[in-house]
């Protein structure tokens, strides 16, 4: 495994002998890319807008095109606020958050790169530790509260997968019975109707939901509540599995976010097939201050997490039953 600092003078490549990944942190310490090398493949959606162009911090005004303009695909934290612009006692948190505005430090130390910010809105401290083992991508991340008092925060994770591969006409695995789609009407063209329930069929405590093909033309937003912290990621067209592990007691909710050429306006256009499984500390999107029951932080108190996200080669009628700690999958048949 090594570590170096790209020509960009800006990321930092981590390298195994099955995976290549990129991580920014003049903005939000984002994870930019992540490449299977046996085949190069891409598992990541990277945005053309910003190809070979990585981004640096954003502005913290409340309009989303600020968080849009610069959103480059990949993997991002969303800390403290996973909704739209947020005004908290009088600190206007932004769309998707401050933490992925931010530039964050860096030391390496040995095969990690330790990543860390203070935010300027919020009073917290915030720490990201990346590590990638074979075809396994290691994060430790922690938020540190500085204030004395209890303070209410959303926090997530927002992976986005290539439509291209991994995530071409793919389905989603993962210890939930059903989902429901956003209450409010997320899209002009829809698959699920707004605040509809959404079976998944379950089969040995596995739930599965087939995402909307390519020439669907739709856009929709799901939510399901997980009994364990794990989804697996497989299309029909590729031999790789993703998988990706987190504490289900700090994210017990799943966000399934698909963009599939749905016709608009800004920011797709149209244009974009994304498809995005994020873990989340609480659902539905929403502002911060609108939140009834939100994760909550206490004053000095610091949040640990661990997170992994894996790709390993499987066969074709092979689907995951569960994922440990370490990434490793288990597997079965169908």
């Amino acid at each position: 495994m090594s570590i170096s600092q790209n020509t960009d003078g800006q990321t930092f490549q981590l390298d195994s002998d099955l995976l290549s990944v990129t991580i920014n942190p003049e903005r939000g310490a984002d994870i930019l890319s992540m490449r299977w090398r046996p085949t190069d493949t891409e598992i990541l959606w990277r945005n053309r807008r910003s190809e070979g162009i990585p981004p640096k911090r954003g502005g913290y005004d409340a309009d989303a095109s600020s968080y849009f303009d610069r959103y480059p695909g990949g993997i991002q934290e969303l800390f403290p606020n996973a909704g739209p612009a947020s005004e908290f006692r009088g600190a206007v948190l932004p769309f998707h958050g401050e933490a992925l505005r931010r530039p964050w430090a860096t030391v390496v130390d040995g095969q990690t790169l330790k990543c860390s910010t203070v935010l300027t809105r919020y009073p917290f401290a915030m720490q990201k530790t990346f590590k990638v083992d074979g075809g396994v991508l290691q994060i430790a991340a922690s938020v540190t509260n500085l204030a004395e008092q209890d303070l209410p925060v959303h926090w997530g994770f927002h992976p986005a997968f290539n439509t291209q591969t991994v995530a071409r006409a793919a389905t989603v695995y993962g210890p939930f019975e059903s989902l429901r789609s956003h209450p409010e009407q997320f899209a002009p063209s829809q698959q699920h109707a707004a605040g509809a329930a959404v079976d998944a069929f379950a089969a040995a405590g596995v739930g599965r939901l087939d995402l909307a093909p390519p020439g669907s033309h739709s856009a929709d937003l799901l939510y399901a509540k997980v009994s364990a912290g794990w989804f697996g990621l497989k299309s029909a067209d590729s031999d790789l599995l993703v998988t990706m592990t987190w504490p289900k007691e700090v994210f017990p909710e799943l966000w399934i976010w698909e963009e599939s050429y749905a016709p608009g306006g800004y920011p797709w256009w149209g244009s974009e097939h994304i498809v995005a499984v994020e873990p989340h500390t609480t659902s539905p999107f929403a502002p911060l201050n609108a939140e009834p029951d939100p994760f909550r932080v206490a004053g000095g108190e610091t949040v640990h997490v661990d997170l992994t996200l894996a790709v390993q080669r499987v066969r074709s009628n092979q689907v995951p039953l569960g994922v440990d700690a370490s990434g490793q999958a288990q597997l079965g048949d169908v």
